[in-house]
């Protein structure tokens, strides 16, 4: 008997190091990987937007790619995360009984590749207008359709790893993108293309990554899973993509908006440069938060509402207060980060900067409430939080009467401190109450 401990201790070991060499982590591993690995991106990403505005010529030159960058992570997220977080949820937890996923990767694939080809149509028959009301330039256009496209496989396959619980190659693949968009940038601009290499380095990164790594074959459990519908699908992910819909209005719509009211491309490079900047630390967070749904859900199949309480409020604590920091650095050394991160030209008062730093912070913040949210089977609710968040912006772009950028600004802040704050109300309520 003296001996038994060891032996189970033996054994456990066996089966972590069995699950690294699958490529499988745990919670704490593979958050942190993930951390990691968007740390790595974030600063990548800040070297990329770097040598494009110094490139391209200070805030009217980069003003193409500012749109560019942004409509294009605008409808990447709504269209594609919520595959990315149906992989994820359901072939975890099928996963966790031992069942089949088969079933749940097939479903997806089938409406993702659906939801792809009605994009392509709905986009390219709408180009013309995409051109006269945003672009400007038909080429953009393009850029901004293939893009889109391109990024469908690669969070497809970002839904599999977050599933099979395989964040090292997960985190491979976003170092892959990151690094591939700065070497062509760099690689194209010595060729002389100007502002198409940067566009043409967003358009590739995806497919660089989708390319660079491939999951680990994880075989099937011997158990079958039920059947997982479309429809089935669509249930969780409906909610999902009503709330990235909003999410990504109030995260990167400001910069199509101010082109859509009448901001000079400068005032346009100048937001799409100090919009980018303030959230390169919510680059980092919010892969990871996006990839603690499994876990969420796992804490409350074993721990039961406790457990997902205790593990909301860690989570809610730790992005708060990496929040704290984001709202207080930008307050404190904006200007100068600012000039760092893109050039001299770019000039902005640390208020603007903190404002937007605000921005990104309460996004984490509603969007770590979401994973809590959706583990208690209360999509709805997300989403609605969300809406009002967003309906709280257009009110105040209606109502305010300042500066088009401080406008802009106030109005995304004050929708994402709405949708935080009915993020929180609505999980005090469905914790206390079954899923419906």
């Amino acid at each position: 008997m003296a001996n038994r401990p060891y032996a189970v201790s033996r054994k456990m070991r066996g089966v972590r190091f069995a699950n690294v060499l699958k490529g499988r982590q745990g919670a704490g591993a593979g958050s942190v990987l993930i951390g990691l690995s968007f740390a790595v991106s974030g600063a990548l990403t800040f070297v990329f937007i770097g040598i494009s505005t110094r490139a391209l010529g200070g805030e009217a030159g980069f003003a193409p790619i500012a749109l560019l960058w942004n409509a294009t992570f605008l409808i990447v997220q709504v269209l594609w995360v919520a595959a990315t977080q149906t992989l994820g949820r359901h072939v975890a937890e099928r996963e966790a009984r031992g069942e089949d996923w088969g079933p749940v990767v097939r479903s997806v694939r089938r409406w993702q590749t659906g939801l792809l080809v009605g994009f392509l149509v709905l986009a390219l028959a709408a180009s013309p207008f995409l051109t006269a009301l945003v672009f400007e330039e038909a080429w953009i256009t393009f850029a901004f359709v293939a893009a889109v496209a391109l990024y469908a496989p690669e969070y497809f396959r970002r839904g599999l790893f977050n599933g099979h619980r395989q964040p090292t190659r997960m985190g491979a693949q976003i170092l892959a993108e990151a690094a591939s968009r700065v070497v062509v940038t760099v690689v194209l601009l010595a060729a002389g293309l100007g502002v198409a290499a940067p566009a043409i380095a967003i358009v590739l990164a995806p497919a660089v990554g989708v390319l660079a790594v491939r999951p680990v074959r994880v075989p099937p459990p011997d158990k079958p899973g039920e059947p997982f519908s479309v429809g089935k699908a669509l249930r969780f992910a409906g909610p999902v993509l009503i709330c990235m819909t909003c999410a990504q209005a109030l995260a990167s719509g400001g910069v199509v908006l101010a082109g859509l009211m009448g901001g000079t491309k400068a005032q346009v490079g100048l937001l799409g440069a100090a919009l980018i900047f303030t959230r390169i630390p919510q680059y980092v967070m919010s892969p990871v938060i996006g990839a603690l749904l499994p876990h969420a859900s796992r804490a409350l199949s074993t721990g039961g509402r406790a457990a997902l309480d205790r593990f909301a409020l860690r989570t809610v604590g730790v992005v708060g207060g990496v929040g704290v920091l984001m709202v207080g650095g930008a307050w404190l050394l904006g200007g100068w980060g600012l000039k760092l991160f893109a050039g001299r030209d770019f000039e902005a008062d640390n208020t603007l900067l903190a404002t937007l730093a605000a921005l990104a912070a309460f996004y984490l913040l509603s969007e770590t409430l979401n994973q809590a949210l959706f583990a208690l089977g209360r999509g709805r609710l997300a989403a609605a939080g969300w809406v009002v968040g967003l309906l709280s912006a257009v009110l105040c772009v209606l109502v305010l009467r300042t500066d088009l950028i401080e406008r802009i600004s106030l109005s995304l802040v004050v929708g994402a401190a709405v949708a935080a704050l009915a993020q929180v109300i609505f999980y005090l309520i469905a914790r206390g109450r079954p899923a419906a």
